[in-house]
Formats: C-alpha cells, structure tokens, sequence
C-alpha cells in the first residue's frame, strides 16, 4: 500500500506553473524536432541542469566543484560540456563536467548520468548514492536499479521521467514538490 502525503512546497504556485510550462515546451520541442535521436541528449542535459536547481543535496556533500559525470554516450557528454559553458555554475560552485569509463570514476560527482546501454551493478548505484551522488538514469527498471531520477518515454510519447522519491530520501537529497510533481511516475 503506497500512502502519499502532502509536504510543504518550497517552491510557490507561480514557480510550479513556470517549470510546468518549461517542461512542456521542452517536451513540444524535442519531439516536433526533425531529428528527433541527434537532439535527445540537449534535453536530457537542460533537464539536468534543472534538476539541480529542485534537489537539495545532503550536507556531507561539500565538494569544491559541482561535477557532472556522464557514463556512455559520447553526444551525452558534449551536450553537457555545451551547456556548462554556458552556465558556468551551480548552486554557486562551478560547473564541471566529466566523462567516465565506470562508475569507480564518477565517485567524487555531484550528479552522475548513465545512459542507454551502460552495464552497471545496483551495488555501483549504491556507492555512488552513499558518496551522496546524485543517480539519473536511461535505464529500465528504475526501482531495481536504485537511480533516483530515470528518463522515459510516456505514453504520449513524450519525454518524462520518474522520481525514486525513497532512493532520492534515503539518500539524504531533498526533492522539492514542484519536481517530484512533474514526474510521469513516482515511487
């Protein structure tokens, strides 16, 4: 039995609104787009940054610089770089990016994003997310996998994502209710 209770939204109704808005014109975009598969990542990668503005971070989470580290896909990583030099910082520290081979070399990032046909154990997840290391995924599955957050395709086909609300908790992260509102599915 699932209960969901209704938390205090950090975030006002205007805020809601904004990112909804933001969110669905994002979705419009990518899929009236031409070329649908080169642009996939430049959303995911918007998506991110944003994300990032909604989370709060568990306090044992001091690092100098706010990493990004992508496993996979090589358009994935440009796409971050792309816009990291563009926003030069998060949440006050500065935006690096990194690729990684696997998951031993994102154990220093704020956010590591794996994306499709990366290989990886629950129990690489799990050390990541214990160095709270923020997990967003491609991957099917999102609750065996443990990632907090995973990009899907929804039934409108149309780009979503779903929320591991107990993963992203126990984690020590704080999801703010104007994100875990947009989510296609939240467990």
């Amino acid at each position: 039995m699932i209960f969901v209770t209704r938390r205090k939204s950090y975030f006002s109704q205007s805020t809601v609104y904004i990112m909804k808005a933001f969110v669905g014109i994002l979705c419009l975009v990518y899929f009236t787009s031409g070329s649908v598969q080169a642009q996939q990542y430049k959303y995911h990668t918007i998506l991110i940054y944003n994300f990032s503005r909604y989370i709060e971070w568990p306090a044992n989470n001091a690092n100098a610089d706010f990493t990004v580290s992508v496993l996979g896909e090589g358009e994935a990583y440009r796409e971050m770089v792309d816009i990291s030099t563009k926003k030069k910082t998060i949440k006050g520290q500065n935006f690096v990016v990194r690729k990684c081979k696997d998951a031993s070399e994102a154990k220093n990032s704020s956010i590591v994003f794996i994306t499709k046909g990366v290989r990886i154990k629950p129990e690489d997840i799990q050390a990541l997310q214990a160095n709270g290391t923020l997990v967003i995924t491609e991957l099917e599955d999102i609750q065996s996998k443990g990632s907090h957050i995973n990009f899907i395709a929804t039934k409108e086909s149309k780009l979503g994502f779903e929320l591991n609300q107990k993963a992203a908790t126990d984690s020590g992260f704080k999801v703010a209710g104007a994100l875990a509102g947009l989510a296609a599915k939240t467990y």
